[in-house]
Parts: structure tokens; sequence; C-alpha cells
């Protein structure tokens, strides 16, 4: 017979039993799970290894190693949104993970929290002294010349001073402060300690940008993604690079081998999404970013090449919806506010877009991409004087800010301080000796203020420093037609041709001065050829049919015209000059066929949408169809101003004043000069009581 204290005893001996073996079950799944996750990790599978370290945080929620390994998975694919959650947390669980807290100070800075990243990197340091990734992010996240000086007394204290990673540190600073060569050294010195430092390889490229020298770039970004890892910045890097220097198909080849490699590396397929943008080809890119949706939603680069080919599809408020939505998601993260005032300015809606900065700043008030872009827009509103304050206040703390000199060079400008404009771009020059950009801007000032001589030098030592810049040759060669000197400006167009013989930009310089000297014949085969290489310019169709007008030979132009498009139709350089001179003649219902002709060929030629716009607007009273043409012309080519015009001008017709004043003042701004622009904006101003803006803008009339 059992007792009831033997029974007690057996099952509590069975409760004991069932406890250790529930302990021993949990501590072996524990064990399998993190040893999974740790075979895949190692092995790169990082998809398997999420899976395996999720399960394992099931049942041990407070496995720092786990939230760290998942952070560093989704940072590596390019997912800093997704890193960051896990990052933070196992901060919270194990704030001595040094590697864990460098990790998240990266991804903190690629998000626009930079003072919050140099708090981390400070916060290491103190931990850390001889922390060469904490001294190195230090140096990323200096921004002010007090930021600066501190970071190269940390510099100087650092213990370990014959490292890779505190030359890399040291040659950052150096290229911070424009000092080429001791940034050329310090790297040499790196180097020679880690040859096979992909960082420090990125470093070299981006000295050698700096010093001019492109194929030792490029070389040097191909270097460091070969040394890299598949998933990596460099990788990226290096495709940008690559993208910038005029090769689309070489990138697309190499981010092909990448993302088949790696198909969870997001940020590869995001930069694919954006090569296709640059080929107009917007279906596609909204295709290619589907896969990254597929593993992050929320992805910001993957978004925001959404929200662009949209806007390029006319369909602007669905992008920026898209964006509104992941700022509730993460409603204290500057750079999406940022990206969010992008695709506002893109859409047409400059207030929104500055309270979307304002809100960013508020949470990171040195955020320098925020107060340059609210620069730009309060510029384009001709709001100067803000500016001048803001850009006076960000050159103190960052001296060497060329686009903050820029803006405040044109801030100047817009209220008549040219002196001092030109004064601004001297001091940028005197910083930056070997960078052209300053001497093509004072050269632009200087010819405002008819120095011409002077600014002949400015862009001659432009020219001399960068002979790629376009522009600069284009100031050049209408400063030597304007003197007449025609031997000069045919020189440089050749030379250009020789390095570029496909160029637009050269061919249409050419027609410029064959038509000064009166060559009607060369000028007219120029300004084809020029029309033909870019079939989006619209200098090119303008200036060809001012030609016919002022050789007064529009009726042969339209016989050869149109005997031409009996022939081949969907010619559309025929049916784009054709338009325009039926507009010159006042035939509307012509031009307005031509054009629909033109778009049914080739639905994205910005010509043809704002000049049908403006026909429906002006000519056939039909205001929605021309809002959808305008808005969609004003998407592909938010700077060009003629769009921009149309747009607001259309926008007023509507009613809608404020708007239509925030469009054609910024239209205005690089028209200055243009009658019809001013007019729009005179009588906008004047629906909207501003009355001293209407007198001005109807008196440039």
């Amino acid at each position: 017979m059992q007792t009831p204290s033997s029974a007690f005893a057996r099952a509590s001996m069975l409760l004991l039993i069932a406890a250790i073996v529930s302990g021993c079950s949990t501590e072996s799944k524990k064990a399998r799970f993190s040893e999974r996750a740790e075979r895949f990790f190692t092995a790169g599978d990082y998809d398997k290894a999420k899976i395996e370290y999720l399960k394992l945080l099931r049942i041990d929620p407070e496995n720092s190693r786990a939230f760290s390994r998942i952070g560093q998975m989704w940072a590596e694919e390019g997912a800093p949104l997704r890193a960051g959650q896990f990052l933070v947390r196992a901060r919270e669980l194990a704030p001595s993970d040094l590697q864990n807290r460098i990790k998240l100070a990266r991804v903190l800075s690629s998000i626009g929290q930079r003072a919050e990243a140099r708090k981390e990197a400070i916060a290491i340091l103190e931990q850390s002294p001889a922390e060469t990734n904490a001294l190195m992010l230090l140096v990323e996240t200096a921004l002010s010349p007090e930021d600066v000086a501190f970071a190269e007394e940390q510099l100087q204290k650092f213990p370990e001073r014959e490292s890779a990673g505190f030359f890399l540190a040291a040659a950052n600073l150096a290229l911070r402060k424009g000092d080429a060569a001791s940034a050329e050294d310090n790297l040499r010195r790196a180097l020679s300690l880690d040859p096979k430092s992909a960082p420090a390889h990125t470093a070299m490229a981006i000295l050698q940008l700096f010093k001019k020298n492109i194929p030792e770039a490029g070389q040097e970004f191909k270097t460091a993604a070969e040394l890299a890892p598949g998933r990596s910045s460099e990788s990226l890097k290096y495709a940008e690079f690559t993208l910038q220097t005029g090769a689309p198909e070489d990138v697309k080849t190499f981010l092909n081998r990448v993302v088949a490699q790696a198909p969870d590396f997001v940020a590869a397929w995001s930069l694919l999404g954006q090569v296709a943008l640059r080929e107009k080809k917007y279906d596609e890119a909204i295709k290619l970013v589907e896969n990254v949706f597929s593993r992050d939603p929320d992805n910001l680069d993957a978004r925001m090449v959404q929200a662009s080919a949209w806007m390029a599809k006319g369909e602007s408020r669905k992008a920026a919806e898209s964006l509104e939505r992941l700022d509730k998601s993460y409603p204290n993260i500057p750079l999406i506010k940022f990206r969010l005032a992008q695709a506002y300015v893109q859409n047409g809606n400059p207030a929104q877009a500055v309270a979307a900065l304002d809100q960013a700043l508020s949470v990171s008030p040195g955020y320098t991409d925020a107060l340059l872009l609210r620069a730009e827009i309060r510029l384009k509103a001709r709001e100067p004087q803000p500016v001048i304050f803001e850009m006076v206040q960000l050159l103190k703390k960052q001296p060497a800010q060329l686009q903050a000199r820029a803006l405040l060079a044109d801030a100047y400008r817009a209220v008549g301080r040219l002196d001092d404009a030109a004064a601004v771009m001297q001091e940028q020059i005197n910083l930056q000796p070997n960078s052209w950009q300053p001497y093509e801007m004072l050269g632009v000032i200087l010819r405002q203020q008819n120095k011409r001589d002077e600014a002949r030098k400015a862009f001659e030592k432009a020219a001399e420093l960068n002979p790629e810049s376009l522009g600069t040759i284009e100031q050049l060669v209408d400063l030597d037609i304007a003197a007449r000197d025609f031997a000069s400006a045919t020189n440089r167009v050749q030379q250009l041709r020789q390095k570029v013989p496909e160029s637009a930009t050269a061919h249409l310089m050419e027609g410029k001065i064959h038509a000064a000297q009166g060559k009607f014949d060369q000028a007219e085969a120029a300004f084809v050829k020029a029309s033909d290489l870019d079939p989006n310019s619209s200098a090119a169709y303008d200036l060809l049919v001012s030609l016919y007008v002022s050789a007064n030979r529009l009726p042969d132009a339209v016989r050869q015209l149109e005997a031409l498009l009996s022939k081949k139709p969907g010619d559309t350089r025929a049916l784009t000059v054709a338009a325009l001179i039926y507009e010159k003649t006042n035939d509307w219902a012509k031009a307005r066929d031509a054009y629909e002709k033109l778009l049914a060929v080739n639905p994205n030629s910005v010509p043809a949408l704002n000049n049908l716009a403006y026909l429906y607007s002006e000519r056939f009273n039909d205001l929605e169809k021309a809002n959808d043409l305008a808005q969609k012309a004003h998407a592909m080519e938010p700077t060009n101003p003629s769009p921009t015009d149309t747009l607001g001008w259309i926008l007023y017709k509507k009613g809608d004043y404020q708007q239509a004043v925030t469009l054609l003042q910024e239209s205005s701004g690089k028209l200055p000069d243009n009658p019809e622009i001013q007019f729009h904006l005179g009588m906008a101003n004047y629906m909207m009581g501003q009355t001293e803006g209407a007198r001005a803008a109807l008196q440039k009339a």
C-alpha cells in the first residue's frame, strides 16, 4: 500500500525529472539552433542563418549574439533600417560588445544620424582606445572644425600608430582638409602594412578622383571590389564609379554577377534599378526592385527607385504616398524625411519638401544634405536672405563645403551682390586650388558682370583642371563667338569631338559657330546631328527652327520634312522639327497632330510632352489633358525650366495660384530674361496678392 508521503515523494521526483528533461531539451535546442546558425552564417547563406537565429531567439529572447548577427547580415545586404533594430537590441543586452556597437554606428551614419554615430564612436574609444574602426568612424563623422580638431586630438593619442587602420584614418582626415599629399603618403603606408585592405584601396580611389586621375581611380575601385566580400560597399562603389564614367553595360554585367552569387544583396538590386532608371526603362526598374521588396519591404533605396520610376511615368501621387507610409513606419529617421523631401521636389511640391526637411533637421540639426536641399528650394522660391544666413553658418562649420559656397554665391547673385558672390568663389579656390568647379562658377559670375577677360581666364583654368567639363567648354565657345574668334571656337569643338565623336553638345556648339558666320547649310547639318544624338535636346530643335526663321526658309523646310515623313512617318526628328515649324506658322492643328504622332513613337519625349501640353492649354482649351502632359514632362526633367514654366502656367489657369507661383519662381530663376516666363510669374504673383513681386516681374516682361 502506498502512503501519501511516498506518493508525494514520487510525484516530486517525476516533476524534477520532467524539469531536468525540459531544461536539457531547451538547452539542446539552443545549442542546435546556434550551431546551425553559425554554420550557415560562416558559409554566407544568410537566409538560412537568419531562420536559425530567429528560432534561437524564440526560446532565448535575450541572446545578444543572435540579435547582433541578424543585424550584421541585414547591414551587409544593404538594409540599414532592418539592421538597426537588431543592432540596437544587441547593444541593450550587451553594451560591452564593441564590435556590435561599431556596426551600429555605421548603420546610424548611413541613415543620416551622424551625431548618434559619432557618440557611439567616442564611447567605443573610451572603452577601447586602440579600436581603429572607431577611430575611422570618428573621422568620417567629423563635420565641424571642432569635430575635426577633436578627431585630430584622438589621432595623436592613438596607441596603435603602426597599424593600417591608423594610417587610413589619418589619410581620410587629411583628405577632408584638402591635403592630398599627406593623404596619399598615409594611404601608401596603410597599404604597405595591409596590401589587401579593401577600405584602403577605396580611399586611394577617392584620392585619385580628387586628383583627376580617372584611370587610376577606376583600377583602385576595381581592386577594392575584388578584395572585398561579395556583399560589400566596395562592390557598390566600383559599380557606381563605372556607371558615372559611362559604361552602363559593364555595370549591369558586374551587378548581375554579384546578385547571382548573393541574391539577398538588396543594395545591388537597388543599384540595378537605378541603372534602368538612367536608361529610362521605368517598368524594368520597378521590376528589378521587386527583388528587394520580397525580402525587405521598407528598403529605402529601393523605394526611392520605385518612386522615381512612378514619377517618370506620371504617377507622382503614388510615389509620394509610398514614401509617406515609410515615414510613418520610421518617424524619426532623417534620411527617410530627406528622401521624402526629394520626392516632393520632383513632384512639384516644394512647400511639403521644406516641411519634411524641417522635420529631418529637428531630429538631426547638423544634417548637411537637408540644409543644402532646403537652401536650393528657398533659392528657387526667391528667398535668398535665409539662404545667405544658413550657408554662412554652415561654412563656419564646414569651410570646404563646395555646394554650400555655390548656394551662397547664387544667393548673393539673387540680391545683386555680385562682388560678394565672386569673393565666395575665390575663397573656395584658395581652399581647393585644384578643384575645377569653383573656377567655372567664378567665370559665370564674372561673365554676368561683363568682365569677359577675367571670365575667360577663370573658364580656361577650369578647363585646364578638368578638360572633360562640357559646361566650361561651352562657356568658352560662347565667349569666342561673341569675340568673333571663330578659329578658337572651332578648335575647341574639334578637340571635344576627337575625344567624344558622338557628343550632341559638340555638334550643338559647332552649329552655333556656323550660324554666327552665316553658314546656313553647315549650321543646319550640325543641329540635325545634335538632335539625332540627343532626341530630348530642346536646344537643338529650337536652334534649328530659329535658323530656318533667320534664313527665311520655313516653307522649304516644311516641304522637305513632309516629304521625309511620307516615307518615314515615325522619324522622331522630322516630327519634332515639323511640329515646331507648324507652331511658328500658327498651324496649331498640324502641330498638335505631329506631337501626338511623335509621342506614339517616343512616349518619353520631353519636348513633345511640354509643347503639346502648352498647345492644349493655349490653343485647344483642354486644361486637364494639358495638365497630364505637363506633369509627366516636369516629372521626367524636374530641373528643366521650360516644363516647369508650362506646368506652372497651366496650374495658374486651373486656379492653383500658390503652386503656380512656386513653379514659376523656379523657372524664372533659371531664365530671368525670358519675357513670357516673367509675364506668367507676374500674373501668378498678382493673383496671390503679392503686388510688389507682380510689378517687378511684369516690368521685366
